[in-house]
Formats: structure tokens, C-alpha cells, sequence
């Protein structure tokens, strides 16, 4: 990736808890550089070769969808620089950025609009072969262009070893207990997600996020620990939040419903 061209400022335009995002000129074409930690994966479909690797191509075009981030390279890490993946640049940066901007208005047809974009993204995924799961489901792992389409991001690219509290917020009841995923967690996420869209706060926000942890992984209790629900969320929608961060993962739906709900509204 001799090509990338970074700014003389280093190009930083985010940091997070695996690394961070740079802008930068790939080809004659402004990309999002991200660079993970050193102990970070690759996501899968990108083959190594020596220093340098490679996304097959199959896997590319494969993953190719107006939902999702189009990644354009990749290289691998080593012991001392992390990973780095090579995206188009998307102007508004993340999702979680707009939320928590109290100067950016949000109106229920850019709610809709959002959301579907996410969930039709998250489909393509999941009805692909092999299911692609994304694993860290979150505002962060939105990105916004400049004509408010949002698209996901860093499925595949999770630090698999342990996520920490950050993304814990996120998980689903069974991933906590048990540490098992599969597309039922990534509808959790997207309720928990739901949330947070709509009372524009992070989820458990002001609370103890070990306490919580705990009591969300404890499926014995009468009650579910949930984010609180955002009083002005239309009834429709809270109703299918509610449903996608049921404790039993069978009784969530799967995205093609969700799509097709979301649509209808």
C-alpha cells in the first residue's frame, strides 16, 4: 500500500479504543484509513502474503453493497503496527458522531432513513453464504456520506480476543453469558442500537456498566435489563425494538423481517 498518501498532520479524523482513522489519498481518490491495534484481525477474505495482504477478490465483490463501507485494500499488521484497512471516505463520519451532536437535527424521515440503511446492510450480510456476521454492531460501526446514507462499517475487523466494557453496552444476553454469536446477537445490537438513535444518549448511560453488564447476562431475573425507552419513539418501532432484544434469541427477528417492517412504516 506504498500508494496511500497521508496528509503531513498525520490525517487523524478519529480514535477509538482499537486504533485510530485517517484520511487519506489512495489512487487519486480521498479514502478513510483505518488502523487497528497490532494485536487486532484482519477480517476474513483477506489473505496474507509476507508484510502485505490482499482482500480476494471474490470476497470483494462479494460484499459489495450500497449498505455496506467498500473496503479497496488492506494491509496486514505486525508486532509493531497494526492492521490497516482502506475505505471510502465517508464525509459525516460516524453515526455516533450525529447522535451525540446536539447541533445536528435528527428528524423521525432521517430516523427512518438511517435505519433502514443499517438493517438493509446488515440483510445483505446475513443472507450471504457463509452468514457474515457482524459482531460489534454500534453507532461507531455506522458511517455516514455526505448525502446522509448510512453504511456499515468494521464487520469482520473486531478484536476478537476480548472487546472490553466499551462494546459490551451492545451485547446480547448470550454473548455475555456464554460468548456465543450468531445473527440473533447482531439483532440485539441494532435494538440496542434503536436506543440509542432515538434518546441520543449511550445506552446505560450514568450507570454502573459492570452492574448492568451482570444483570442484562442474568436471564433468570423477572425483569430484563434494558436500556430505558425513548418516550417520543413511535409505537411501531419500539414495538420491534422490544422484539429484537428478547432474552430468547429464537424469538428475534432476522433482518429480512426487520427490512420489510421498517419499510412498511
Amino acid at each position: 500500500m506504498s500508494e496511500i498518501e497521508f496528509p503531513a498532520d498525520g490525517g487523524v479524523i478519529g480514535r477509538g479504543v482499537f486504533g485510530e482513522v485517517m484520511k487519506a489519498q489512495y489512487r487519486g481518490t480521498t479514502v478513510a484509513v483505518k488502523r487497528a491495534l497490532p494485536q487486532v484481525d484482519l477480517p476474513d477474505g483477506i489473505s496474507s502474503t509476507s508484510s502485505t495482504s490482499s482482500l480476494d477478490e471474490t470476497a470483494l465483490s462479494r460484499l459489495r453493497h450500497p449498505c455496506i463501507t467498500t473496503v479497496m485494500g488492506a494491509v496486514k499488521g505486525n508486532k509493531k503496527s497494526g492492521p490497516m484497512l482502506v475505505m471510502e471516505y465517508m464525509e459525516f463520519g460516524s453515526l455516533h458522531d450525529i447522535i451525540h451532536n446536539e447541533t445536528f437535527t435528527m428528524d423521525c424521515d432521517i430516523v427512518l432513513e438511517i435505519l433502514l440503511d443499517i438493517v438493509e446492510g446488515m440483510n445483505f450480510l446475513h443472507s450471504s453464504i457463509p452468514v457474515i456476521l457482524h459482531g460489534d454492531l454500534k453507532s461507531h460501526n455506522i458511517l455516514v456520506d455526505k448525502n446522509l446514507r448510512a453504511k456499515v462499517a468494521d464487520f469482520g475487523f473486531t478484536q476478537k480476543k476480548s472487546l472490553g466494557l466499551y462494546s459490551t453496552s451492545w451485547m446480547a444476553p448470550e454473548v455475555l453469558r456464554y460468548r456465543m454469536r450468531g445473527p440473533e446477537a447482531d439483532v440485539y445490537s441494532f435494538a440496542i442500537l434503536m436506543s440509542e438513535i432515538f434518546s441520543r444518549r449511550e445506552p446505560y448511560e450514568g450507570e454502573d456498566l459492570q452492574l448492568v453488564l451482570e444483570q442484562v447476562a442474568d436471564i433468570s431475573r423477572l425483569e430484563d435489563k434494558r436500556p430505558a425507552v425513548p418516550q417520543d419513539m413511535p409505537k411501531e418501532l419500539r414495538g420491534l425494538m422490544e422484539e429484537c432484544w428478547h432474552r430468547t434469541p429464537d424469538v428475534r427477528p432476522p433482518f429480512s423481517e426487520i427490512q420489510r417492517r421498517v419499510k412498511a412504516l
